[in-house]
């Protein structure tokens, strides 16, 4: 019965500090009771089975520890672990008949941003002018991929 107790205090210990590494870094209450598990199984091992046993339990949980430190901190584990997608999509941009000095009539309320409708298009803009009122006319000073710049139209 000492024989599971020690080998489950120390594989619940290790299965902790796993997960305290892995899963939950920062967090240190896993460490800790993985810690205190592997310190509790060394010493039931010393204190009920005698120091030869104790000694072996020592080393094991050691040799233990440093192969798992080596398994986590291989490159091969993180990569396992990482995300590897990649964003292929483009964000829908401005049309291009959009060009400077172009009027247009404001959708809403630009405060500063808003939407802005140029000929057939219907596009964020970013206001020069402070806060425009919806309904106005605003002239296109500068067209950039996912947005323009507008200023009120002066009559």
């Amino acid at each position: 019965m000492e024989w599971f107790v020690l080998f489950m205090l120390v594989a619940i210990g290790f299965v902790l500090l796993i997960l305290e590494f892995l899963v939950f870094p920062g967090v240190n209450v896993a460490g800790i009771l993985g810690f205190a598990c592997i310190a509790g199984a060394i010493w039931l091992a010393y204190s009920t089975m005698g120091t030869t046993v104790g000694h072996f339990t020592l080393l094991g949980t050691a040799v233990c520890g440093f192969g798992v430190t080596w398994y986590a901190l291989r490159a091969k584990t993180w990569r396992r672990m990482q995300l590897n997608t990649q964003i292929d999509s483009t964000v829908e941009g401005v049309d291009e008949t959009i060009r400077e000095g172009d009027v247009g009539i404001t959708q809403g309320r630009l405060a500063p941003m808003g939407k802005v409708r140029v000929g057939d298009s219907v596009v964020e803009a970013e206001s020069r002018s402070g806060f425009v009122d919806e309904n106005r006319d605003v002239v296109v000073l500068k067209v950039y991929k996912n947005k323009i710049i507008v200023k009120l139209k002066t009559e």
